[in-house]
């Protein structure tokens, strides 16, 4: 048998050793990777995530139409294009497949092969056979000694779970062809969605997101998600108006979906005897994984012991302490973009540190005697830090509970604590705010509070080699509101932003606050409606205006992963029915103020908002109040140590270690050829597949977008 290996084998491992509803394991195209990739995979096979859409690149299938000659005829595949539906747990599903000379009705021998093992594998006859743990589109591909052709299958993925044991009566009733309709004589007028909403898109590889909805009397529910590739049919017991697929269907579901087509969600109740909806939502599923690991600030963590505390998470992986908690107070923190540095302020709010980030946890670098490393700007290396003011008199914007002389903003060396002298800047500029840098290093926006008091934020030109800014330009000015916590888009063409009702730029004591974002160019104010919880003008949140404009302290992971960029931001909105407290503003047992995510269009039009409806992080603390989430890529790796994507490597690149069929990835001296999804470039050309929209986005290949809004 030949097996053409993708891209995407690692993530085939994966779905095998998870997905417990399969009855059956994965085919042998799943057991390593062709021996043809050489020392260092030169030839572009690898380099995704365990949990991104294969990249059909450079090495991927192509279809030569043969040539006419009678010595060198053209072949096709039958049956072209079908579709094959796989049930879960069930047998086995195949489908046959046939190479024909043109014009001839008799099989010719072929070689072979299909691009995502993960689905299926082939066989040297053709008999394709699903692995029965995902769904999707799969390329066949038949080489005869003459001619290559292709043809594209169908895989749709029926998988059901019962973890609710719901009887045969009970299942019966929710899935009868005509449930009494919602506004029925027998509908529950109650029974509605809360969480998540209607246009979220979620990333692949997080934790499965707990549907919420609220009725009367509820006591089951039937949870039915279906696109091309996917049919997900759940039944769940609940009184509470709660719903969650298993990891393994979830980790089926984002798998096997294309972020081409959304998901339909179809949610029906049973409401005493009577089975109540479907209520349907649509969802995307972004074709990558979040990359990185989110640090975020709590005050009343217990897993700080109630002390100010700044806690990591990776996705999918519940919170940890990073620094503060027992030890004492640390907080205002700011994290560099690849994951390298942290600044941070002690609790007296007078003096703060410098952390060496790692995979094992901080390391201090710099203790500083004075509040220098609170709400700093650090370079996306991590090697240089711009100071968030002290401006002069009583309480400081931004700069909670210090007060006197003032002290202005300086270019700092983190690791030293040492200043740097910055032509352009010093003297220039006095009190810069909230500073932030450009994910390519060749900006700095901040609250330019000499010129605004409060209400502009600027942005500068800056160049690294000479440490020299230039070109001063304010931005934004709103006098109504105080514009705080900028932060650039992957692209470094726009940033983001909160306008808030207060001057110290927080999240509490009632201060109202709504993301926006402006375009450099054309200064064009956007704001993100969807982000925010609105639509066509109207607040779609469940609860209306009680959670309405509560978002706050926006940062932006920095690169493109899924054909999106990703906003993390902190809310005070409730959550679902899990968090409904009516007062805001830090009391009952579970916060309200919380880090939500969302989705950005890739290359936004100037005035049409690019947002999407955000998603709650499952992992962080429940009972605690969370806020200013940094979620960046990780420490880079060395050559010869183990990765999953190229990102991860301080080279840029990630490929098969060796030629001997091993499935380890390994980070690599760069390369010849293409880059791949989130490999090292320096133009959209550097991509393998530039000619179907991937780009060079912030140094590292990105695919195209397929949102739809």
């Amino acid at each position: 048998m030949t097996t053409k290996l993708s891209l995407d084998a690692a993530r085939a491992a994966l779905l095998a050793g998870v997905f417990a509803l399969a009855a059956w394991g994965c085919g042998s195209g799943n057991s390593g990777f062709g021996s043809d990739g050489g020392a260092n995979g030169a030839d572009g096979t690898l380099g995704l995530d365990a949990h991104s859409h294969p990249l059909r690149g450079a090495d991927a299938p192509i279809t030569l139409g043969g040539e006419s000659s009678t010595t060198h005829p053209s072949i096709t595949i039958q049956p072209a294009n079908p579709t094959l539906t796989v049930v879960s747990p069930g047998p086995p599903a195949t489908e046959q497949f046939h190479a024909y000379i043109t014009g001839s009705s008799t099989p010719t021998p072929a070689t072979w092969s299909v691009d995502l093992p993960q689905i299926g594998t082939i066989n040297g006859q053709g008999l394709f056979t699903a692995t029965g743990t995902q769904g999707g589109i799969v390329t066949v591909t038949a080489q005869s000694p003459s001619a290559t052709a292709t043809t594209t299958l169908t895989v749709k993925l029926v998988l059901t779970e019962n973890p609710g044991m719901l009887t045969a009566t009970q299942q019966g009733q929710l899935t009868s062809s005509k449930p009494v309709a919602e506004g029925g004589t027998s509908a529950d007028p109650a029974f509605r969605w809360l969480y998540p909403y209607d246009k979220t898109i979620f990333p692949r590889g997080l934790t499965a997101p707990v549907l919420q909805f609220a009725g009367t009397s509820i006591t089951a529910a039937y949870v039915k998600i279906t696109s091309t590739t996917v049919q997900y049919g759940g039944f769940f017991s609940t009184t509470t108006g709660q719903a969650t697929p298993s990891a393994a269907a979830w980790t089926a579901i984002t798998e096997s979906a294309t972020g081409s087509t959304p998901v339909t969600v179809a949610l029906t109740e049973l409401s005493g005897a009577n089975a109540v909806g479907p209520i349907t939502e649509t969802w995307t599923i972004a074709q990558g994984s979040l990359k990185g690991t989110v640090y975020y600030n709590s005050y009343d963590s217990a897993l700080g012991g109630g002390q100010g505390t700044v806690l990591k998470m990776k996705p999918g992986t519940p919170a940890s302490v990073l620094v503060g908690g027992s030890s004492g107070c640390q907080v205002c923190h700011s994290v560099s973009g690849d994951g390298s540095t942290l600044t941070d302020s002690n609790g007296d709010y007078t003096s703060g540190n410098s952390y060496a980030l790692a995979a094992g946890g901080a390391t201090m670098e710099v203790a500083q005697a004075d509040s220098s490393f609170s709400f700093t700007g650090l370079y996306p290396d991590g090697s240089l830090v711009m100071t968030n003011a002290e401006v002069s008199g009583s309480w400081p914007p931004n700069v909670p509970g210090v007060s006197g002389s003032g002290r202005a903003s300086q270019l700092m060396n983190p690791k030293t604590g040492g200043i740097i002298a910055a032509p352009g800047f010093d003297g220039v500029v006095t009190n810069a705010l909230m500073p932030t840098f450009s994910p390519d290093g060749t900006k700095i926006v901040f609250n330019h509070y000499d010129a605004g008091q409060g209400h502009s934020l600027a942005v500068m030109d800056f160049a690294k080699a000479t440490s020299t800014f230039s070109a001063l330009t304010d931005v934004v000015t709103d006098p109504s509101t105080y514009l705080g916590w900028p932060a650039f888009l992957p692209d470094s063409a726009e940033f983001i932003f909160h306008a808030d009702s207060g001057g110290d730029f927080a999240t509490w004591h009632n201060q109202t606050a709504d993301v926006k974002m402006v375009d450099l160019k054309t200064k064009t104010v956007t704001a993100l409606d969807a982000l925010n919880g609105e639509a066509n003008g109207q607040v779609y949140l469940p609860y209306g205006a009680a959670e309405a404009h509560m978002n706050y302290e926006p940062t932006v992971l920095p690169i493109a992963v899924g054909g999106y960029y990703w906003v993390v931001f902190t809310s005070r909105r409730e959550y679902g029915n899990t968090i409904t407290d009516p007062d805001a503003w830090e009391t009952g047992p579970a916060r309200r103020k919380k880090l939500w995510v969302s989705a950005i269009d890739l290359a936004p039009t100037p005035g049409t908002d690019p947002s999407h409806p955000a998603f709650y992080i499952n992992d962080q603390e429940l009972q605690a109040g969370n806020m200013r989430g940094f979620w960046v890529l990780d420490p880079c790796e060395a050559n010869g140590l183990g990765c999953m994507s190229g990102d991860e490597c301080c080279t840029g690149f990630c490929r098969q270690g060796s030629g001997d069929g091993g499935a380890q990835l390994v980070c690599v001296t760069p390369p010849k050829g293409c880059a791949q999804e989130y490999e090292k470039c320096t133009t959209s050309s550097d991509c393998c597949n530039s000619s179907d929209g991937y780009q060079c986005i912030n140094g590292f290949c990105a695919q195209p977008s397929m949102s739809s809004k």
